[in-house]
């Protein structure tokens, strides 16, 4: 199944509630400036393409999720 802009917005609508339950790392200054009601999902395909839904646009620090 190739991801649509329609299959990431379901996704996006369905974790949205969830907002809010995490704590952001106030101890990371870029990550506390960062709106905590933003979410945004993007997906690169294997064909190059860029299928982005939400606040996908929203620059953020990634220090938090780039852990190897």
């Amino acid at each position: 199944m190739k991801p649509t802009v329609e299959i990431l917005t379901d996704i996006l609508a369905e974790v949205r509630p969830l907002i809010g339950q995490g704590k952001v790392a106030d101890y990371i200054p870029a990550l506390a400036k960062v709106p905590s009601n933003k979410l945004g999902i993007a997906v690169y395909t294997n064909e190059g393409e860029v299928i982005k839904a939400g606040d996908a646009d929203e620059p953020f620090s990634i220090q938090s999720i780039s852990k190897a």
